[in-house]
């Protein structure tokens, strides 16, 4: 029996609503806001215009020690791999305070236990969708 880790499935932010609690997922997400108190980021990721609005609230107490402060401000592309939380929906610890910042408008929100967080650099969206769902269409 083998001890290693899950691997984590990589999936668009907007596909995150589709994950289920505890699934173990890496995506590409723009920084839209970050609550100081809650260790949270909002982060979002429109790759077509008829793609939900759907934010991540990223909790990243976790890596709080690791993560570089660029990468937590507005406008920095992110990857996170993290566990999808059960607490869908609900209006709890730092959600209210991001979602009612007036920054981030979702149609949907997932959240998010960051396990790491580390920068993007300067991703081609583009590409990096297209390669997205053509692995997940051929899984």
């Amino acid at each position: 029996m083998s001890t290693a880790p899950l691997p984590s499935r990589l999936v668009l932010l907007a596909n995150l609503v589709n994950c289920r609690p505890r699934d173990k997922v890496r995506f590409l997400g723009c920084v839209d806001d970050y609550d100081v108190h809650g260790a949270a980021l909002a982060l979002t990721h429109r790759h077509s215009s008829s793609s939900p609005a759907v934010v991540a609230i990223v909790n990243i107490q976790h890596v709080l020690q690791s993560i570089k402060r660029e990468d937590m401000e507005v406008g920095a592309w992110i990857n996170v791999m993290g566990y999808v939380m059960e607490d869908q929906g609900r209006t709890v610890g730092a959600v209210p305070r991001i979602l009612s910042s007036g920054k981030a408008k979702p149609e949907k929100y997932v959240r998010v236990q960051a396990l790491t967080v580390w920068s993007a650099g300067d991703v081609d969206l583009d590409s990096y969708t297209d390669a997205v769902l053509q692995r997940q269409s051929s899984q």
